[in-house]
């Protein structure tokens, strides 16, 4: 598997649509969207970390993507956010489709395996899984090398996709950083003290 970067768009897009999309008429079309664009954007090794000119309680992510060798489809993506008002963690993980929704996906490590978790629903991109408890898991994955997102294909067919977690634990200290600053640059400022007791 290698490294997809192309996916950016679309993924950010999707989740985006699934954040907070208002219902439309059948009969409305609603006009063409441009990508959002990040106004910060960094890389350590293959984790991206992006803020965006959005008002939300997370304005920044970290994400990964692995495409198949073969073909170049969409292997695994990795999304994780945090919300600074909470301190706490949200992952969002897209597999390829064609996989037992039943069994739900898994993630695992040399010294961690998750719960099994469902499947929040499948687009034409893949099928999602969203973690709203994720500081156990995010803390689980410091300091390690991998991690493999285990599902199960729908003629039953175990299937580990793996993702590299090179450069993770400094993605996840900027991402947070970054989320710090941007929720406190949002704060209104404090009234100021009235000067006549």
């Amino acid at each position: 598997m290698t490294s997809l970067k192309f996916l950016r768009s679309a993924a950010w897009a999707a989740a985006l649509v699934f954040a907070g999309s208002s219902a439309l008429a059948q009969d409305q079309q609603p006009p063409p969207k441009k990508p959002i664009t990040p106004t910060t954007m960094k890389t350590f090794s293959g984790w991206d970390v992006r803020c965006y000119p959005v008002q939300t309680p997370a304005p920044c992510d970290m994400w990964e993507a692995i495409a198949f060798k073969k073909g170049g489809q969409l292997a695994v993506s990795v999304s994780i956010v945090y919300v600074p008002s909470r301190d706490q963690h949200l992952l969002q993980f897209v597999v390829p489709l064609g996989i037992d929704l039943a069994q739900g996906a898994k993630l695992l490590t040399d010294s961690y395996t998750s719960e099994a978790w469902h499947f929040h629903h499948c687009d034409r991109i893949g099928c999602y899984v969203i973690v709203a408890e994720g500081n156990p898991v995010v803390d689980a994955l410091k300091g390690h090398d991998a991690m493999k997102v285990h599902v199960v294909q729908f003629h039953g067919k175990p299937v580990d996709l793996n993702v590299p977690l090179k450069g993770f634990d400094e993605a996840h200290a900027s991402m947070v950083e970054l989320a710090k600053q941007k929720a406190s640059d949002k704060q209104p400022a404090a009234a100021p003290a009235d000067a006549n007791p």
